[in-house]
Formats: structure tokens, sequence, C-alpha cells
């Protein structure tokens, strides 16, 4: 099991701290659901900063691979991580709308005393998984068994087409 690390997200970032770690896949309990194994490991460094607009910041870079299951032929498909979000921290609900003519280049999330940061990376990596993940055409078991087996690329309304004359 992971060590559980915890911050104060605004302290954190207006120091300007630094922290860096490794997650195993295994301890993301959220993320198991969309992965075809559970193996390996992924590294992450958390910066906090005070951007241009003196707002708090947080910087959250993820690396690593997962192994999802493919939409399509149902086996393992690697999926490279490469992550970096930036998140405003918000004091109340009212600074979660940007106002006109602000950019929205950042994400909003609350302030929180004891912020869970292995929480933080895993909402982090399911916001960037694919809808429906798949190997491209030419490498997926599913479409290489239709075009091995003579299925091709059969019109399902085929038929249809043949009664109307």
């Amino acid at each position: 099991m992971s060590e559980q690390v915890v911050i104060n997200s605004l302290e954190f970032a207006q120091q300007g701290k630094r922290l860096q770690g490794e997650i195993a896949v295994a301890d993301l309990s959220r993320l198991q659901e969309y992965l075809h194994s559970s193996g390996g490991g992924l590294s992450y460094t958390l910066s906090g900063k005070i951007g241009e607009n003196a707002k708090p910041y947080l910087v959250c870079t993820v690396q690593g691979e997962l192994a999802l299951q493919c939409q399509r032929c149902l086996d393992a498909l690697a999926f490279k991580l490469d992550i970096v979000s930036t998140l405003e921290l918000v004091e109340n609900a009212d600074d979660f709308l940007p106002l006109e003519g602000e950019e929205d280049s950042a994400d909003a999330i609350p302030v929180n005393p004891a912020m869970d940061v292995p929480a933080l990376v895993e909402e982090e990596v399911l916001l960037s998984l694919p809808i429906a993940p798949l190997h491209p055409l030419a490498e997926c078991a599913a479409a290489n068994y239709r075009r091995l087996s003579g299925l091709g690329e059969a019109n399902p309304f085929g038929v249809l087409a043949k009664l109307k004359k």
C-alpha cells in the first residue's frame, strides 16, 4: 500500500513547495475498472505557485503507462500518460466561475487544509482517460479476426438492398 500523503493545499501553493513520488497502479481503487491489469506504477510531481494574477495554483504532472482494456477486442492496450494539469485553488463557490474575458486555462479546485495527494493524482489520471480506448484498427485482434475469417466489412443492410430490387 502506498504511503498516504496529505498537504495543506493553500499553504503548499503560497510557499512554492514541490513534492515528488510514486504511486502503485494497484493502489488506485477508482481506476481499477478501466484497467486490463493493475501492474506498474505512476510517478507524479506536485508544485505550488502563485500566478501572475496573485492567485494560488497547483501544477500536477503524472507520467507512466497503464494497461487499459481495448473496447473492440478486450485485450490489453498500452496507454502512455504524460499529464500536466494547472489547478487554481479557490476558497468560495463564486470563484469557480470564470470572469468575463478571463482565460480558462486552469481548472479550479477548492482549497483543502488536508488534501489527499494520491486521490488528486488519481482524479487527474481518470480525467485523462479516453472514453472508449481502442487499438488502431490495423493492430486490433478483433479487426484481424474479421479480416482472416472472411467476414470483412460486411454491410448489415446488404440483405435489405437485395429485397428492394
